[in-house]
């Protein structure tokens, strides 16, 4: 019966050329590090999965989408679990796909002919934090909302096109009903196909080149090495097994933070991103006045542009790390600024709010335009 279902298929499925690729020698020199690819992918499909249910319940209008969070937590079945694994999910991803780019840069494996799956993945980094920041308006609690007026103001900053793409991230002059709208669709509908447009590129590209293992293996190596099933697949699993169980005791027994509802005329709160923009929010401190595009935009979009250009910046063959003097040295720049930055940012004091000094009257006209800036984070006040 087997036999006539293997056939079967056989003649309508190209199973056996299949089962020859997915056997086909890895690298031997192939870790427990080439599992963060198969970690990020399961955690993008995660984030698909748990994100399924909670648009089920969720509600995209400032009139309800708080108090149907507050719902799915509190009384839809498993809804705090799966809320909770979508949360801890999205920071877990960043964290993966981060470590993921960076492994690529120590073993040197973005250089040819694997240019395309490096670009492919600064794309995917990006769309990650796109969806983190997508994400952030979703609960329309006071961070939720205050946080999305201070992004759409750094986006205001771009030269030229800047307050068009405010108006545009907003839907408007200011952060309501049209922008929540708006964030929800991204982040739900558009982000999610490109997300996974990508991820299909970047594994076929993988799979047609090949994986790169450590720099210098000889093809002698290469025959010897294991094969992708069942060895690497075994190993992704145990990793991907060890990820899922972290992430549901971080389900379990760590809530999700909410603040009390988004109110547009509290002038005097201070907002702050999630963790994973830290960086970019202590950044902001260190440039004041006519040198605030300086941290909103172009170091910023330098970093991203070198980000692209990395594997056409260096055309000699694959080296360890440790025989990359300047790879090495700007790396553990750029990773410890990250870091530092990060920690400086949890650290930092709350800011102190203009409003908070502010005369009655000051406060009403506050009160009356939310697309005011009254922060000092680093950013004027707009005339």
């Amino acid at each position: 019966m087997k036999e006539k279902i293997t056939e079967f298929l056989a003649e309508r499925i190209p199973i056996r050329s299949i089962e020859t690729h997915v056997k086909k020698p890895l690298p031997k020199h192939i870790n427990w590090l080439f599992s963060l690819g198969a970690m990020a992918l399961f955690l993008l499909i995660l984030q698909a999965a748990t994100g399924a249910f909670l648009a089920i319940y969720y509600s995209p209008s400032p009139d309800h989408a708080y108090n149907s969070l507050n719902y799915i937590s509190k009384e839809v079945p498993f809804g705090g679990f799966v809320r909770g694994l979508h949360h801890w999910g999205a920071s877990a991803m960043v964290i993966v796909v981060f470590l993921h780019l960076l492994r690529v840069v120590v073993y040197d494996s973005y250089k040819a002919p694997r240019e395309l799956t490096w670009i492919v993945g600064v794309l995917l980094l990006l769309v990650v934090l796109g969806f983190g920041f997508t994400g952030y308006l979703l609960p329309w609690d006071q961070k939720a909302y205050w946080a999305t007026v201070v992004g759409a103001k750094i986006a205001s900053t771009v030269p030229i096109i800047g307050d068009a793409i405010g108006r545009i991230m907003r839907g408007g002059e200011e952060v309501g009903a049209v922008t929540l709208t708006r964030f929800y669709a991204i982040h739900t509908i558009w982000l999610p196909w490109i997300a996974f447009g990508l991820v299909g590129l970047h594994l076929f590209l993988v799979r047609h080149i090949g994986s790169s293992g450590l720099p210098k293996n000889t093809p002698k190596d290469m025959d010897a090495g294991k094969p992708f099933y069942p060895d690497q697949l075994f190993e992704d699993s145990v990793a991907i097994l060890i990820l899922f169980g972290v992430l549901v005791v971080m389900a379990l027994f760590v809530p999700v933070p909410t603040e009390e509802i988004a109110d547009p005329t509290d002038a005097s709160y201070d907002p702050r991103p999630e963790w994973y923009f830290l960086f970019l929010f202590q950044l902001l401190k260190y440039f004041e006045g006519r040198f605030e595009v300086v941290g909103t935009f172009v170091i910023p979009t330098v970093a991203i542009l070198l980000l692209f250009l990395v594997p056409f910046l260096s055309r000699k063959e694959r080296l360890p790390i440790h025989k990359r003097p300047v790879a090495l040295t700007v790396t553990s720049i750029s990773v410890l600024s990250l870091i530092s930055l990060t920690i400086l940012g949890l650290r930092s004091p709350r800011l102190d709010s203009t409003a908070s000094t502010a005369s009655e009257a000051d406060q009403s006209k506050v009160h009356r335009s939310t697309d005011t800036e009254v922060f000092d984070f680093g950013l004027e006040e707009e005339n």
